[in-house]
């Protein structure tokens, strides 16, 4: 039985395969939601979901107007480009991703931020998450941004809820014989933002 909560982001995550598939593009999940995509199962309570969303930028209105059709109060953080929605309790914010050639650009803070990883390393197929088509990011995204949040904020303090979907992480991509240092190094950031303040890109 699902807890009110998670049923709300269920449903929250058909909508937005749905809103996506008719803006003729897909939105990945990321994040704490990810292990649950990825394992088939709520693996615990969220308190949101994280998405990105190819080319979302040149699709703001469609996007906007399709949520807002379903009842979500939809807000853009200009400063960074977030898109965030919103249906009571239930709440998502996307950022854009771009691809180029074998290479994906997560804009996690706009123009400020951004991760560059394997274009592999996203699921080629939705995941199916309950009664939900999903598209998700991959273990190996997923474990590298846990172990090396200074690729998104060099002052990232870690979360003690993190630390289980780690050890989950881990497990995976030690059953699918994946080299954790390997991976390590296909992934770098440039953050503009940061490097004014005097930390160094990468």
């Amino acid at each position: 039985m699902l807890s009110a909560i998670n049923q709300r982001h269920l449903s929250m995550l058909r909508d937005i395969s749905e809103v996506s598939s008719l803006c003729a593009t897909q939105t990945y999940i990321w994040g704490g939601l990810a292990p649950d995509v990825l394992s088939g199962r709520f693996l615990r309570e969220h308190d949101d979901v994280d998405g990105f969303t190819l080319n979302m930028w040149a699709l703001e209105d469609q996007l906007t107007a399709l949520y807002q059709q379903k009842g979500y109060a939809v807000s853009i953080v200009k400063e960074v480009h977030f898109l965030r929605v919103e249906y009571g309790e239930a709440r998502a914010v996307f950022n854009q991703l771009e691809i180029d050639g074998e290479t994906a650009m997560w804009r996690h803070a706009g123009n400020e931020g951004t991760v560059y990883f394997p274009q592999l390393w996203l699921s080629p197929t939705p995941h199916r998450f309950y009664d939900a088509s999903v598209f998700a990011s991959g273990v190996e995204f997923e474990y590298c941004i846990k172990t090396r949040p200074q690729l998104l904020n060099p002052e990232w303090k870690g979360r003690e809820k993190e630390v289980a979907a780690l050890h989950w992480l881990e497990g995976a991509l030690d059953d699918k014989q994946i080299d954790r240092l390997a991976i390590q190094k296909r992934i770098w950031s440039h953050n503009p933002y940061w490097v004014r303040r005097g930390y160094p890109s990468g």
